[in-house]
């Protein structure tokens, strides 16, 4: 199963939750890649540390996306893509081999504007592979209880790719990439964090299970 983590704006979430699929996938599967597209490789550096059995890559073409993801489909359980900022033809690239794109959306109206012109290009590959990849929005650093965060749940709700329950503003998802680790590892004070990001994560993953039973049964 491939995972593309896309957006066309950095700052909401990719990483976070490249990384957070990654290990949780590993703690259920037999194994795992991660694709590291990004040239920062702000991933590999964090995945090194908080699961050093899931395989690492580091692809920055299309060219390498398109011949290389398909051969590591072949041979790990699961492969997780962190792609660019930016629509790039990396991003553009990622979306043909994907089986699931999760896209993150910030809180600001920039980021809102961002999710949609993601959606375009998402849209684009399923045009051209007549299906696939399905898609799930996933609202990030929402803020309980103020106008900003319920303002950002409606405005998701109308964009043309199916919301997921989202992730809060919580300084211990900073706190695990400072530490190399993920939020259910480091202890009870981060407790509300991993309870939502495990009930996220189920729900991607439900999510590309039924995509893949889908596609088989075309």
């Amino acid at each position: 199963m491939i995972f593309a983590l896309t957006n066309s704006k950095g700052g909401v979430g990719k990483t976070t939750l490249a990384v957070h699929l990654a290990a949780w996938l590993r703690e259920h599967a037999a194994t795992v890649a991660l694709v590291d597209a990004d040239v920062q490789n702000a991933s590999s550096v964090w995945v090194q540390e908080a699961e050093p059995e899931i395989g690492l890559f580091r692809l920055h073409t299309p060219d390498d996306v398109l011949e290389q993801v398909p051969d590591l489909a072949a041979r790990f359980t699961h492969v997780v893509i962190d792609g660019p900022a930016g629509l790039s033809e990396v991003t553009r690239a990622i979306l043909l081999v994907a089986a699931l794109a999760v896209l993150p959306c910030g809180p600001s109206i920039l980021d809102v504007r961002a999710a949609n012109e993601a959606i375009r290009v998402l849209r684009q590959a399923q045009q051209i592979r007549q299906g696939n990849p399905q898609a799930v929005l996933v609202p990030n650093k929402v803020q309980a209880r103020t106008r900003l965060g319920r303002d950002l749940i409606d405005t998701v709700r109308g964009l043309d790719v199916r919301p997921l329950p989202g992730l809060h503003l919580r300084q211990a998802y900073a706190e695990a990439a400072s530490q190399g680790t993920v939020v259910w590892r480091l202890g009870k004070h981060a407790q509300p964090a991993s309870i939502e990001v495990l009930a996220l994560l189920s729900e991607v993953y439900e999510s590309a299970t039924k995509s893949e039973r889908s596609s088989t049964n075309q």
